[in-house]
């Protein structure tokens, strides 16, 4: 972690959790797959008690495919304009991660509205990060709108999914200043080194509350 710049972090939690047999994740991701690589050098370490099971993307092109490749984990391309209706492209990645008996389901950049079908077959196991301290900031261009909207914090945000888009319980968040000069890339490159840190403790205290049934009141 880069210690030029101060940020929050709530709650603090230094540990992960410990799982036996490893926590099996699925990763649905669009793009660079930067906090996918933090979940595979973590688990590659053994820090994190992680089996990932599968990598869902919906672009060719996306960065996360090699990394997925260089790692050997499975990975799917699944393309909403191949399917007729969003409810079958969805059941195409329903039952690819239940094919790989996926616990919790982690968007990492996943840039794809997930409609009430898709939540109700994993209903509380799906877990997004999203670039703002959320309920702030919802949507595609949320660290954008916190510069144009003259913010002084921002940071980033792990919540359970549910029907509302960026919306759902949180489990984690990070904060950090806004400074006078930033931009949207220099501010995207803070906020994601913090979602390098918050994701996989996320991901740790999720899965302990899957593996312990707490979900059912969560």
């Amino acid at each position: 972690m880069d210690k030029s710049f101060n940020y929050i972090i709530s709650p603090e939690i230094s540990e992960f959790r410990k799982f036996s047999p490893k926590l099996k994740i699925g990763v649905l991701a669009s793009g660079k797959g930067t906090n996918f690589q933090e979940l595979i050098n973590l688990s590659h370490k053994g820090e994190l008690d992680i089996d990932i099971k599968v990598l869902i993307t919906n672009k060719d092109d996306a960065g996360c495919i090699k990394r997925a490749e260089s790692a050997k984990i499975p990975h799917k391309i699944i393309r909403g304009n191949d399917f007729s209706q969003k409810e079958l492209f969805e059941l195409e990645i329903i039952n690819t991660l239940n094919n790989y008996n996926v616990e919790l389901i982690v968007m990492a950049g996943w840039m794809k509205i997930v409609t009430p079908f898709f939540i109700n077959k994993f209903r509380n196991k799906i877990i997004n990060i999203h670039p703002s301290l959320l309920p702030a900031y919802k949507g595609g261009t949320a660290i954008s709108d916190s510069i144009l909207n003259g913010s002084k914090i921002t940071g980033c945000s792990v919540h359970f999914v549910d029907e509302e888009i960026d919306s759902g319980s949180l489990i984690m968040q990070a904060a950090l200043s806004i400074r006078d000069d930033d931009d949207a890339e220099s501010l995207s490159k803070r906020i994601h080194m913090l979602e390098h840190k918050i994701l996989p403790h996320s991901i740790s205290h999720a899965g302990f509350l899957i593996r312990s049934d707490f979900m059912e009141n969560y």
